[in-house]
């Protein structure tokens, strides 16, 4: 059953719900879907001398938000927390795949296990948010227009 369900009648068949969503209108008194131009800021928080990288966290396949409930399926790969980093980046700071190596911005630190991947760029670091500690590593500056944390992107230094 899809949301929006309009409620139905007596006696009348249940509604089948609404797979797609303003399919005929939008929520407006037109119908009609506003668009608002948003000029691009970068974040709140870019690479400096002291913090050169960029972090970002995100998720891994087989985790689900703190991993909390996911963890515990055996079936489910779970090889902890990791850092991802450029082949050039981990050459730089002496760092091979599975070293630990410790990610620091201004707010703390974490210490996991490096893969080093050619799909990253050399100037980030990923690290999946599955774990703890990955968050006390983000900015909490606020996106001026939605008010949602900045958890995506903050200015970070990595090294073994």
């Amino acid at each position: 059953m899809f949301w929006p369900c309009p409620a139905t009648g007596a006696g009348e068949d249940p509604h089948p719900g609404t797979p797609r969503l303003f399919a005929d209108r939008f929520a407006t008194p037109d119908g009609r879907a506003r668009f608002l131009v948003q000029e691009h800021v970068g974040p709140a928080e870019p690479p400096d001398a002291a913090y050169p990288l960029h972090l970002t966290t995100g998720r891994v396949l087989a985790q689900y938000q703190s991993g909390a409930q996911t963890r515990r399926i055996r079936s489910l790969p779970d090889d902890g927390p990791f850092v991802e980093l450029h082949p050039m980046l981990a050459d730089r700071i002496g760092a091979h795949d599975g070293d630990p190596v410790v990610v620091r911005t201004r707010r703390g630190e974490l210490k996991a296990p490096a893969r080093v991947v050619p799909t990253i760029r050399p100037d980030t670091v990923f690290v999946p948010f599955h774990w703890v500690g990955a968050n006390r590593l983000t900015n909490d500056a606020l996106d001026p227009s939605s008010r949602m944390p900045e958890f995506k992107v903050c200015a970070a230094e990595v090294g073994v």
